[in-house]
C-alpha cells in the first residue's frame, strides 16, 4: 500500500527525472535552506513569491528595450539570455556567455566558444563536442543545454 507521503515523493521525483544526482543534491540543499525561512505548514504561494523576489537579482537592464537574465550556469560558464520587446521568432534567441577567466559577455556561438576555451584544459573536450553538436542543442529529457551538462561533468581544475 502506497502512503500519501510516498505519492508525494513519487511526484517530486517525476520533476527530477533525467537530472544528475549532484544537481538534485543542490536542489535539495536549496529547499532545505529555504525551509528555515517559512512557517509550517508550507504555503506554495509564499515560496513562489520568495523565489520570484530573489530571481529578480539575476536580471539587469540592457537598455530601454530589454533586459538580460541568467539562464543557466556551471563552474566553467554562465549563460545569459537577452529579452527584448521584439518577439523571439522575429530575431531569434539572444544568448551570451562569460567564463571565470573571460568576463566580457560574448555571443553564444560555436566560434566564440572555441576561441574562449582555446588553450585551456577544456580545449580538446569543447572542440570535440562542438564538432558533433550545435552549442544550443538541448537534452530532450532535462531541457538543459548539452554543453553545460558536459562541462558539469568536468573537474574545474
Amino acid at each position: 500500500m502506497i502512503t500519501h507521503e510516498d505519492t508525494i515523493i513519487q511526484n517530486v521525483f517525476k520533476q527530477l527525472n533525467g537530472l544528475e544526482k549532484i544537481d538534485i543534491y543542490d536542489i535539495l540543499l536549496k529547499i532545505e535552506t529555504m525551509l528555515r525561512d517559512f512557517k509550517s505548514p508550507i504555503q506554495y504561494e509564499d515560496i513562489k513569491k520568495h523565489i520570484e523576489n530573489t530571481s529578480i537579482n539575476n536580471v539587469s537592464a540592457v537598455d530601454s528595450f530589454g533586459y538580460c537574465y541568467l539562464h543557466d550556469h556551471c563552474q566553467h560558464i554562465k549563460i545569459y539570455k537577452i529579452k527584448t520587446l521584439l518577439p523571439d521568432f522575429f530575431c531569434g534567441e539572444h544568448m551570451y556567455f562569460i567564463t571565470p577567466w573571460q568576463l566580457k559577455l560574448m555571443n553564444y556561438t560555436k566560434e566564440n566558444l572555441r576561441m574562449t576555451f582555446a588553450e585551456s584544459h577544456l580545449e580538446a573536450i569543447v572542440f570535440d563536442f562542438l564538432k558533433k553538436h550545435p552549442p544550443k542543442s538541448k537534452n530532450p529529457v532535462t531541457g538543459r543545454l548539452r554543453f553545460l551538462e558536459l562541462l558539469d561533468q568536468i573537474d574545474p581544475y
